[in-house]
Formats: C-alpha cells, sequence, structure tokens
C-alpha cells in the first residue's frame, strides 16, 4: 500500500509519523524541523460513517474516525502497528485470567472531567447488552471475558460481566480462562469509553455535534451526512502536546475513482491508492 500525500502539509521530518497509523495525528517533532502555519488535514473516509458511537460502529469508515475521537485502554503504535498505552498507562495480568489496568489520572473527556475506570465497566456492559443492538457485541468474547456468553444470550444481566473499577484508576478484568493476547484485543475502537451522561441526555443523538463528548484527540465540531465530517483538536486530551494537526476534515467517497480525481483537484491532502501517476503530485 502507497500512502501520498501533499508536500505544502506538514514538514516531511514528520510526516511519516502521521500517516503511518490513525493515532491522532501525533508525532514527536524533531528538533529544527519548522511546521508549516496551517496544520489541518482533509481525508477520504470511504462510506458515509452509520454511527460514530464506539459501541455501535461496524465498517473500517467509522471505526477509522473513531480512532480520533476516542481512544481506548490500549493504542497502536504508528511505527510498527504494536499495541501501546493508551488511556492506562500500564498492565499487568495473573496467569493471563485476572488483568489490572491502570489509568492515567491526566486522561480527560472533552469537557474536561476525568476518564474513570467506571467509564470502561459502563462502555463495556453496554456493548454486550442485547438492548444495544451492537454489531461488535460478540467482540469481547474473543477475549472470554466471564460472564460474556451468557450476557449475550439474555441469560444474565450486562452487569455480571467480569469486570469492575476497584478505583477511579484501576479496572480488572477477569476472564473465564487464560488469553495472553488479551491485551492486544482492547486497540479495537468497540472497546473504547463512552460518556454516560451525554448518552443517558441525548439518547441516540448524543453524538451528534454539540452533544457528544469524547475522550481522543479530537471533538467533533461539524457533521454534515455525505458531505463532510470536521474534527478539532481536543485541548483537554492527556497527549495534546503532541498532536500535530489541528483540524481534520473527512469527505464521504465510496467510489475509487472520484477518490482519486479528489485528490488531484487538491480536495483532498492524502490518499491510499497506488497509482503511479499520483506520485508527481505529491
Amino acid at each position: 500500500m502507497t500512502i501520498i500525500t501533499k508536500k505544502r502539509l506538514i514538514a516531511a521530518g514528520v510526516l511519516s509519523a502521521l500517516i503511518a497509523g490513525n493515532m491522532a495525528m501525533a508525532a514527536d517533532v524533531p528538533a529544527g524541523v519548522q511546521l508549516a502555519e496551517k496544520q489541518t488535514l482533509v481525508r477520504n473516509s470511504g462510506a458515509e460513517p452509520q454511527s460514530l458511537d464506539p459501541n455501535k460502529i461496524e465498517g473500517v469508515p467509522e471505526a477509522n474516525i473513531s480512532r480520533d475521537l476516542f481512544e481506548g485502554l490500549l493504542n497502536t503504535s504508528p511505527k510498527d502497528g504494536h499495541p501501546i498505552p493508551g488511556v492506562a498507562e500500564s498492565w499487568d495480568n495473573k496467569d493471563f485470567k485476572v488483568w489490572t489496568f491502570h489509568l492515567r489520572k491526566d486522561a480527560k473527556w472533552s469537557n474536561g472531567e476525568p476518564v474513570t475506570a467506571q467509564d470502561f465497566v459502563y462502555s463495556w456492559q453496554r456493548l454486550v447488552d442485547p438492548k444495544t443492538a451492537s454489531p461488535y457485541a460478540s467482540y469481547p468474547q474473543y477475549g472470554h471475558i466471564v460472564n460474556v456468553d451468557e450476557i449475550i444470550d439474555g441469560k444474565k444481566a450486562p452487569s455480571e460481566l467480569g469486570v469492575k473499577a476497584i478505583d477511579d484508576h484501576t479496572l480488572e478484568v477477569t476472564l473465564s480462562e487464560p488469553v495472553p493476547y488479551f491485551y492486544k484485543l482492547l486497540v479495537n475502537p468497540a472497546m473504547s469509553p463512552v460518556y454516560k451522561p451525554a448518552i443517558e441526555k441525548f439518547g441516540e443523538k448524543w453524538t451528534q455535534p454539540g452533544n457528544i463528548v469524547t475522550n481522543g484527540a479530537y471533538t467533533l465540531k461539524d457533521w454534515v451526512v455525505n458531505e463532510r465530517i470536521v474534527m478539532e483538536r481536543n485541548p483537554h486530551y492527556w497527549d495534546n502536546a503532541k498532536t500535530v494537526i489541528n483540524t481534520v476534515t473527512w469527505l464521504p467517497t465510496s467510489s475509487e475513482v472520484t477518490y482519486v480525481n479528489r485528490y488531484r483537484s487538491g480536495e483532498l491532502d492524502m490518499t491510499y491508492n497506488s497509482c503511479r501517476s499520483n506520485s508527481s503530485r505529491s
């Protein structure tokens, strides 16, 4: 896969760190590198996202956008794709069955409220609750979290899921069998926390601009269906100092031909298309 970008966007010294992954457009800016005055990025989302609710997303477009708005316990390294600390700054386990995650005390929601272990408890319980009808309700089954099968089958209440908040910054997850790779599952956007007060207040409309509360590097400024999604830098994000791009705009373009043409015309700043004819325009 070849990623082609406009050189005018940012200094080349930090370009690879930004586009290697979808990690909040964050990078360590090398000493002496001067960034462009205007730090914006316009990119293609593919199809129009069906939802921005982490517990209800399903496709690639939703997942990519969600990673900019929400952050789970772990994130993905833009360098090698391996799991790295996200909201959890560290974790440990006992026989790969009882996992304990230690949350950052400076992790905050976009409204300034702290992100707590209870936020993850609520989100994961909501994810597997049959009432939520999440396309990814079965995902926690890969981790064999205690009682997940019974909850999905409607035989037990979501509150019986094997996850609990020891305190505001300590989350304990109990599995029904040893799962050495459990921590790797937590980079999936479906395992991100969601803000309970917003959901209780706005219901299905909680992901609309003005209603949504996020904990990732960006907040939602504007969403015009089938036209654009605009996100702005979240000043409350714990790693905001390393966020380079101030504004990210996603344009829904499912047609590859239209996608490439929008890049060539300058509407898009980057493309995953590997057409050689585009390389001269980077």
